[in-house]
């Protein structure tokens, strides 16, 4: 049996902030925390969610986390408690006087990929964030991430199919991102870089129209990023792992 209380409303903005793209959702719940990871093509994102009771410790499946948002955005109550038995046995939410029972699965589609890549940043992460695979991370840098997350809202402003380059200059203390064409129009985010540790040259790689979908997953604030030439890049907060592959390693 697993079983935690949430607050009902940071705990829908927590379910809220992963893609419309994500069905379900597998939450890992250990000492004062809860842990979600999902992994698709192009990405791998694992958050945090600190404020909750749990009272038995364990695994919730979601199967159907539209279903599960909407229960939360119904009930008037200020907590919610969520238990299962096992996997594979109906989810339970309970608000006041309001229950729901879900089916559940042991096959979480948006975790199934989850597993290598959390090997593959772990052993980046023991290394210093400097290699990933045979591939080297060469700058490493704090960014605040507001204009980031906004990058997604802009997409529209320029062609479906373009191409973002995602740039650092650690000698200048400067990131970019530069996506579109001339003929179209072309969209430019300039940040400043603090804390930077890398070499006094531009270190560039290359992404596609996934980039901007996948950082409106950061929480504002700031963010260590790592990043190397033609390499994916990682986003490093306190609560929230990102990892985004560049073009080239499709």
């Amino acid at each position: 049996m697993t079983k935690v209380i949430v607050d009902t409303k940071n705990f829908l903005n927590f379910l809220t902030s992963f893609s419309k793209g994500v069905p379900d959702l597998r939450i890992d719940c250990a000492g004062s925390r809860i842990t979600i990871e999902v992994a698709y093509a192009w990405y791998y994102l694992r958050k945090q969610y600190i404020p909750v009771s749990i009272e038995e410790e364990g695994a919730l499946h979601i199967a159907d986390l539209d279903k599960v948002i909407k229960f939360f955005k119904a009930t008037k109550n200020s907590q919610v408690t969520m238990r299962q038995v096992s996997p594979k046995k109906p989810l339970h939410l309970v608000a006041g006087g309001n229950k729901l029972q879900l089916p559940s699965t042991d096959d979480i589609e948006s975790g199934i990929k989850a597993v290598v890549i959390r090997k593959l940043l772990k052993n980046c992460e023991q290394s210093g964030w400097s290699k990933l695979g045979e591939l080297s991370l060469s700058t490493h840098s704090t960014i605040a991430t507001k204009d980031l997350v906004s990058l997604s809202a802009m997409k529209t402003l320029i062609a479906k199919d373009s191409q973002f380059k995602l740039r650092i200059h650690c000698g200048e203390n400067e990131m970019g991102i530069v996506a579109g064409k001339a003929s179209s129009g072309r969209l430019f985010t300039s940040l400043t870089a603090t804390d930077t540790d890398g070499p006094p040259t531009t270190v560039e790689s290359y992404f596609g129209e996934w980039l901007p979908s996948c950082l409106q997953f950061l929480d504002e604030g700031n963010a260590r990023m790592h990043l190397g030439i033609e390499t994916p890049v990682i986003f490093e907060q306190d609560n929230t792992l990102l990892f985004i592959l560049d073009e080239s390693d499709d």
